[in-house]
């Protein structure tokens, strides 16, 4: 038996051509990690582009499951819903676009041997972000600077990341957008964590799903977990 049995979660709309190379950069990554046991949850929002059934067809060869869902009901209850569905200890999430490198895979698993949390971080000193536009980066770093007050991580808005089970049990998780590790840092059951540089890689096939909303959404969070620390006191 595998010392670290881990559910990965990664939603998807839209990426019909990113789901099979992400599979195999994933289970490339970890096929001398003999430690390790993944399963890959695929949790599509029935996507028009048919990515649920190219996902469907990758289960044949490699450790995948696909949940298909009716419509887009967002990345947050995507990531919870895949969760909800894995009875292993080790949970976590990364992107199918393929900005998120597989390369630290094991580095971040193997983590949780030591902390509660472990993040892939795209603001760590090593780490790199690559062709973003200066707006997005301003906009990325604009939210981030205001998150870290609240958490003291320094990418506490990643979307690459592994935690134990234990630190999201019995807390009411209820993100609807794309940053729920936010939520998990102000709500969860932890007491460590550690980031993992890596390099944020530019999407090719797919293009970023925040919008306005999204933003917004965001905007809405962070005013509420602010809240909810200043009545928690320190």
């Amino acid at each position: 038996m595998a010392a670290f049995s881990v559910s990965l979660v990664t939603p998807t709309y839209n990426e019909r051509e990113n789901i099979p190379l992400l599979v195999e950069e994933v289970f490339g990554a970890l096929a001398s990690e003999a430690d390790i046991d993944l399963e890959l949850i695929v949790v599509d929002d029935n996507s028009p582009d048919g990515t649920g059934d190219v996902a469907e067809s990758l289960t044949k060869d490699y450790p995948v499951r696909v949940i298909h869902r009716a419509g887009k009901l967002g990345l947050g209850s995507a990531v919870m819903e895949g969760w909800r569905s894995s009875d292993r200890d080790l949970i976590g999430v990364m992107d199918a676009d393929l900005s998120h490198d597989p390369v630290i895979l094991a580095q971040l698993i193997r983590s949780l041997a030591n902390v509660d949390i472990a993040i892939g971080s795209r603001y760590d000193p090593e780490s790199r972000v690559e062709k973003w536009p200066w707006y997005r980066k301003v906009i990325s770093q604009s939210g981030v600077f205001m998150a870290k007050q609240l958490t003291g991580v320094q990418d506490p808005l990643a979307g690459f990341f592994f935690l134990h089970r234990r630190v999201i049990e019995g807390v009411e998780l209820t993100s609807p957008g794309y940053k729920i590790l936010l939520e998990i840092l102000v709500k969860g059951n932890w007491n460590s964590y550690s980031e993992t540089p890596f390099i944020f890689r530019n999407r090719e096939f797919s293009s970023s799903k925040l919008n306005v909303t999204e933003y917004y959404l965001f905007l809405k969070q962070l005013c509420v977990f602010s809240i909810l620390k200043l009545r928690s006191g320190p």
